[in-house]
């Protein structure tokens, strides 16, 4: 009796566990690239982002040229971010800008492309800070294209940050050199600092650890 009492909750689970595959797999016209869309939203809203990929690129794939081509782009890029994909995401973003310059999400693709980079920012400095480089670039053209653009501000503090962040390497650098007492090369990447990052946070440690040289 006990053991046919524990299998009640399985049976139970096993029920949901189906029900719910047979929610997130309906059938959907796939000739139709409206209802796809909406489906794939609706799949999106439910976090079945694996689900909504498919019928986005399916949308992406049979109806390229079209308005819903050009949404099934910009979304796979917004699942790709909500997932945490952030290399993926930049370069789908990346994608629609150059697909649809002139598309009026164009801004938004382009700034979330920058913003993807941007987390994409490794918190060991000690490591590649390739992404802060390119983050730095794409915000630097979201901002000459869009010098109004409602996320300007968010852009320019996100450049700061990234910027910040190189000028904080070459610091970890330069200090790395001066314990080892090599003033030579610790005045290169302390002058580099001066040259290249005046504007960042490290800018005024890099002076005094020059003056100490």
């Amino acid at each position: 009796m006990k053991k046919h009492m524990r299998l009640i909750p399985i049976f139970i689970l096993s029920l949901a566990l189906v029900f719910q595959a047979g929610c997130s797999s309906k059938k959907v016209n796939e000739n139709d690239p409206k209802e796809m869309f909406n489906d794939a939203e609706a799949d999106i809203k439910n976090d079945r982002y694996l689900l909504a990929l498919d019928k986005l690129r399916v949308i992406k794939s049979k109806f390229a040229y079209s308005s819903y081509g050009a949404l099934a782009q910009l979304k796979i890029a917004d699942v790709f971010f909500l997932q945490e994909s952030y290399p993926e995401a930049a370069s789908s973003f990346e994608t629609f800008v150059e697909l649809f310059p002139k598309h009026e999400k164009a801004s938004y693709a382009l700034f979330k492309a920058g913003e993807s980079q941007f987390l994409d920012i490794p918190s060991n400095i000690a490591r590649d800070l390739k992404s802060a480089e390119s983050a730095i670039q794409t915000l630097d053209l979201y901002a000459s294209k869009y010098p109004t653009g409602e996320h300007l501000q968010k852009a320019l503090q996100m450049r700061q940050l990234a910027f910040d962040r190189l000028a904080e390497k070459e610091l970890s650098i330069a200090e790395f050199y001066i314990k080892r007492k090599k003033p030579d090369s610790a005045r290169l990447r302390l002058n580099k600092i001066l040259d290249n990052f005046s504007k960042s946070s490290s800018a005024e440690k890099a002076k005094e650890l020059l003056k100490s040289l």
